[in-house]
């Protein structure tokens, strides 16, 4: 029986970086004389469920109940002799050990009960990690505007909010304990919801009405936590309950509730379109059959939950400029230019004007024609009002269907084998033309279509109680989330070649299955619409995670040890944008010979300037797998000293190609010899031209600093595993196994369970992400390549040779080291008045081993000033970057480094009182210091100057202080002999947060007349000097100065200036958000809540943003007038309403 049981829940669900979210509750009994009572019979009860456990206290008098599921308890003690003890609404919050401390017993008889009730925050004196809780009581009444839950997470301190989400987001932008964004785990009932494409994006959105509470793991956690180097939040999700419990809600925004803007009341504009309504429902209970299955509803429960968004979004009336039916049939005897004069069109062969400005049959290109039919045509003819700027105008919209459900079922087979599965769903569908994530940049509607995405997240639990003092966790579940461009057969049929007309071929006709018309500009017409593709239309990509985590604890005397492991597989398949379709540029260019004068003209002759199309369209299948294991002893030394032990030990090799197509640069590999050689500018016959450096063929101006055809190997130094079984398949080695200690401890030096001293030590490390990171490593050459044929027709596009330019290319450190963090911290826990849990702590991290990306093709300082940089065509002007490379035939070689690090320490004071007694609160202040190089990891360093000079300084996300209030207040009821006003004045609450945050840290820009390179190198620029302190007392700023502007003068020619990378902070925060509830109670069980929620309640104008561009004249003179001037706004008030029934 038991192996089916273990079986269920792999056959159910397979896992995503499972993660166990049980706690722990801990304590003793003593007798009146505060000695231990050993054999005392401890009962924990789930209030909701009803399920028990039972077990009895060992010669020291201590208990342990391990491997709880997060929710309310109550205990009760027995022992002969003495009065029964009862202790109800115990909350367990993810992953806590919950110390009850001494349970004292009273002499009596056991039928005799004193009932007592938690109230308030329990000191930590059981364990020493450094963690925050988000209570069900602030989720379901703080304010979130976006709905997204890990808003909430702004309160807790240590966490800095980088965003400010308006509608549902799957993102968090939030910097804990000083790590990167990219280094915090989210989790759903114990499984990921990371999205492994960037690590701070979530598989699905969860509603917050199925959130129970958030946990999050801050720093110096215990060993049986891994997979990221930085915050494990852990959210979990409501469950069923003997009693039937629902809520339906409906949330509504619209502009009309909301406040203008400073700026742009400043400047006289309306209010933009903002509405959303909202609308979610939940149910919760038992299932069971009426006198025949679950009678007692102890064992079945389900929880259900939907919330849904329909929102339609006016992205505001464009105007573009598209071809008229005149101009489609070769008529441009009406084709004005800015000022209303004829634009002279010219035979492509004979530059000679064309006869009234019409083009005759004959040069007529039938693909040409077909494309300018793509577009629409003209609607506006005002030129009073389009001034020859535009002739089309239409509104474009966007509509977004986001739908979130959530199946919880908790089955307790009996009270030793124990068992939920989750289900949660996230359908994201995106409607529109433009501005979708994969629409290109197409600036009208050209093609219709829909971005959609399912994300799943399945969890399963199963727990084996073996016996009283040895608990086995299965968790299991899958992460999976596909992402799809959908679209109608009309809407294709007018984007394909074949059924518009469109015949000039392409090189590649494998990359282009589907027929998709080429990508095309149109330069010289004024706001021209494109045609733009998105490089990797249709998308078609999917990623999915499976994993299993399995863990024991047995507890033996004082010592609770946990042994486990867990170990995933991930796949991902994805696309990268690349010009699949091809790329024509028919702009107006006087250089080109067979220009017409017109864009438009060119297209209908099939003349281009250039064209671009990718050698290959590369659609990669990334696989890596993840063990880790660990060992770990909660030590209870004596009643007042509890030790955490434990080591973890990752094996975290590197993700590869299934097929080993990635491609990077490696230095030891390039080969001087084989080296290219670039087409040189030269004069001939008094023009400007390209000259082949070996052959002395003569190619048009624009290819100058191209590949010279037949010289060296444009691939020089790129390495592919797939064809060089000697190098890694990642790219990277790797690195083994790591290990990862973690020590803590928590001492009650008054042994009263009202003081804890705490200190931990932690090592952790971090999985890289893939997009940002790695997934560019398939679309480079010898990959794919863009070559450009520049300057030719539609009938001589096959027959031509693209040449190559140089290109930015990526390399890896092939060390490959893991990023590696080490948090630590100590502090003070006291109860103090009102119910408070005060919290003092020294938190610190140092980060190591984190990446970084280097230019190792960057020129040297001074190159421009040689005369060897000299164009030796035009000695007025230096040769372009490409001729001055150290390794030439390419452009920025970025190799990607783990050489970064960072450091973070801080002052964190919190105070916290659960809600009791109609009131609950909770106030931290961050008092911090954040230091790095650079803040994420594709972010680059300097190759030139060294890098603790020019880049170490203050990160982005250091706030230097962080003050978070948070509150609900029931307001106290009143006695009114009329019950109208009784109804009236009663039952209502108050709730909100309060923040006060300073500024970013800013550097200032700045820019120079008269001089184009203060360096001499085009890819290293200077910096400002800074002659003295550029911070302004806060008496002395205004709106039009923030900080002093004299101190900044421009740098010398041929020095790198003295400014750091910050010199001044941005503008800080100063926030009140509120909400008012007010209750009517409509039946004994229903109630019925209106809310009012206000953000930036007290519409305080704050700005976000300085001017920091400083610009000189030769003489060094600031020119800039709104230098250090405010230039936007955070938000102003805005407003929300709804209604919720609760059931």
């Amino acid at each position: 029986m038991s192996v089916r049981l273990y079986l269920t829940p792999v056959l159910l669900a397979s896992a995503a970086w499972s993660q166990t979210i049980t706690g722990s509750i801990v304590g003793s009994v003593r007798d009146p004389g505060n000695l231990p009572v050993a054999g005392a019979e401890v009962t924990l009860t789930q209030t909701g469920t009803g399920a028990a456990r039972l077990l009895k206290t060992d010669e020291r008098g201590s208990f342990v109940f391990s491997s709880l599921q997060p929710a309310e308890y109550s205990l009760t003690v027995r022992a002969g002799g003495f009065k029964t003890v009862e202790r109800r609404s115990i909350m367990l919050s993810a992953s806590e050990t919950l110390p009850l401390g001494d349970i004292a017993l009273e002499l009596g008889n056991v039928a005799e009960t004193v009932t007592v009730t938690a109230e308030g925050v329990a000191v930590q004196t059981a364990s020493a990690e450094r963690a925050g809780v988000i209570t069900s009581d602030q989720v379901e009444n703080l304010m979130v505007r976006g709905r997204n839950v890990m808003s909430l997470l702004e309160i807790l301190p240590g966490v800095v909010d980088l965003s400010e989400n308006e509608s549902i987001d799957r993102n968090w932008n939030l910097a804990v304990n000083g790590n990167r964004r990219n280094t915090s785990g989210v989790s759903l009932d114990g499984v990921t919801m990371n999205q492994i494409g960037n690590n701070f994006n979530a598989t699905v959105s969860v509603s917050m009405d199925a959130v129970a509470q958030v946990k999050v793991l801050m720093s110096n956690y215990q060993a049986e936590y891994g997979r990221m180097s930085g915050a494990n939040i852990q959210l979990v999700t409501k469950s069923g309950t003997k009693r039937f419990q629902g809520m339906a809600s409906y949330f509504k925004r619209h502009e009309q509730f909301n406040a203008m803007n400073f700026f742009d009341n400043r400047l006289g504009l309306k209010k933009s379109p903002y509405r959303y309504n909202t609308w979610a429902y939940n149910l919760g209970g038992p299932i069971y059959i009426p006198g025949k299955f679950n009678r007692n509803r102890e064992k079945l429960f389900f929880f259900w939950s939907q919330e849904y968004w329909p929102i339609k979004t006016p992205l505001g009336a464009r105007q573009v400029t598209v071809p008229t039916e005149l101009q489609r049939g070769g008529n441009f005897s009406q084709t004005l230019d800015l000022n209303g004069r004829l634009v002279t069109i010219r035979d492509p062969g004979t530059q000679q004007a064309l006869p009234g400005n019409i083009v005759p049959a004959s040069l007529l290109d039938p693909s040409g024609q077909a494309l300018l039919k793509v577009f629409p045509l003209p609607n506006f003819f005002d030129q009073t009002i389009a001034a020859y700027r535009y002739n089309y105008v239409f509104q474009a919209d966007r509509t977004s269907r986001q739908n979130m459900r959530t199946l919880k079922i908790d089955y307790n087979f009996n009270p030793h084998n124990l068992f939920f599965v989750n289900l949660s769903r996230h359908d994201d569908r995106q409607t529109g033309g433009m501005g979708l994530p994969t629409s290109g940049g197409t600036n009208w509607n050209q093609l219709i279509k829909t971005f959609s995405t399912q994300g799943t997240v399945l969890t399963g639990r199963f727990q084996r109680i073996v016996g009283p003092t040895l608990i086995n966790e299965l968790n299991v579940g899958l992460n999976r989330r596909p992402e799809r461009d959908l679209y109608s057969e009309e809407e294709l049929r007018r984007n394909q070649r074949g059924a518009i007309g469109f015949k000039a071929g392409q090189f590649s006709k494998d990359s282009n299955p589907l027929g998709i018309i080429p990508n095309a500009t149109f330069g010289g017409v004024s706001q021209a619409a494109s045609l733009t593709t998105e490089g990797r239309f249709p998308l078609d990509q999917d990623q999915t995670i499976f994993s299993l985590t399995d863990t024991l604890t047995k507890t033996y005397g004082a010592h609770t040890f946990k042994f486990g492991f867990y170990a995933d597989r991930i796949w991902r398949n994805s696309s990268r944008t690349v010009p699949f379709n091809g790329t024509f540029d028919f702009g107006r260019n006087s250089n080109n010979p067979l220009d017409t004068n017109w864009a438009y003209s060119n297209a209908i002759m099939g003349v281009f300037n250039s064209y671009t199309e990718a050698s290959s369209r590369p659609f990669r299948h990334y696989r890596v797998s993840n063990i880790e294991w660990f060992a770990q002893d909660n030590w209870r030394v004596s009643r007042r000293l509890t030790l955490d032990l434990g080591m973890r030990f990752y094996l975290v090799p590197p993700l590869t190609e299934r097929d080993r197509l990635v491609a990077g640069f490696v230095a030891s590999r390039f080969d001087p010899a084989k080296q290219v050689k670039l087409i040189g500018p030269a004069l001939v016959g008094g023009r400007r031209v390209g000259v082949h450096p070996v052959t002395g063929q003569v190619y048009p101006e624009t290819v100058i600093g191209a590949i010279a055809p037949g010289t060296g190997e444009p691939a020089n130094g790129m390495v592919v595993p797939a064809r060089d079984a000697a190098y890694p398949p990642g790219l990277i080695n790797n690195r083994g196994v790591h290990y990862a200690p973690r020590v803590g401890l928590a001492f009650d030096p008054f042994g009263k369970g009202r003081t804890a001293v705490r200190a931990g030590f932690g090592m952790f490390y971090n999985r890289q992400d893939l997009s940002g990171v790695h997934e560019p490593f398939s679309a480079q050459a010898p990959l794919v390549t863009t070559p450009i044929v520049n300057y030719s027709t539609f009938s001589g596009l096959l027959s031509s040779t693209g040449l190559l330019f140089p290109q930015d290319v990526l390399g890896l450190d092939r060390a490959g080291h893991v990023p590696t963090v080490m948090n630590f911290s100590l502090g003070v826990q006291q109860r103090i008045w009102f119910s408070t849990v005060l919290d003092m702590s020294y938190v610190g991290s140092l980060g190591r081993h984190l990446m970084w990306q280097k230019d190792w093709n960057a020129i040297p300082f001074g190159t421009l000033f040689s005369p060897s940089a000299v164009d030796p065509s035009n000695p007025r002007v230096t040769l372009s970057p490409a001729f001055l490379r150290p390794l030439v035939g390419f452009s920025n070689i970025n190799m990607r480094e783990w050489a970064s690090s960072s450091n973070y320490h801080s002052l964190q004071v919190s105070a916290n009182r659960r809600y009791a007694k109609g009131f609950q609160y909770g106030a931290s202040w961050t008092w911090s210091k954040t230091l790095d190089f650079n803040d994420s990891d594709t972010e680059a360093v300097s190759t030139l100057v060294p890098v603790r000079v020019w880049n170490y300084g203050l990160a982005s996300f250091d706030r230097t202080h962080i003050f978070k209030l948070n509150y609900l207040w029931d307001v106290p009821r009143m006695r009114f002999a009329n019950r109208r006003l009784s109804y009236a004045l009663n039952g209502w609450q108050l709730s909100g947060i309060t923040s006060f945050v300073s500024g970013q840290p800013l550097g200032v820009s700045y820019s120079l007349a008269g001089v184009t390179t203060v360096t001499g190198s085009p890819t290293h620029g200077a910096r400002v000097v800074v002659t003295g302190n550029p911070v302004l007392p806060k008496s002395e700023r205004s709106f039009s100065r923030n900080f002093r502007t004299e101190v900044f003068r421009p740098p010398a020619v041929g020095t790198i200036g003295n400014a750091a990378k910050n010199v001044i902070r941005g503008p800080g925060i100063n926030n009140w958000n509120a909400t008012v509830m007010k209750n009517f109670k409509v039946y004994e069980t229903v109630r019925l809540q209106f809310r009012w929620e206000l953000y930036n309640a007290f519409n305080h104008t704050q700005f976000s943003g300085l001017d920091t561009s400083a610009r000189f004249d030769a003489q060094g003179n600031q020119l800039n007038t709104r230098l250090s001037e405010f230039t936007s706004a955070r938000t102003a008030r805005q407003m929300q309403f709804a209604l919720r029934l609760f059931f």
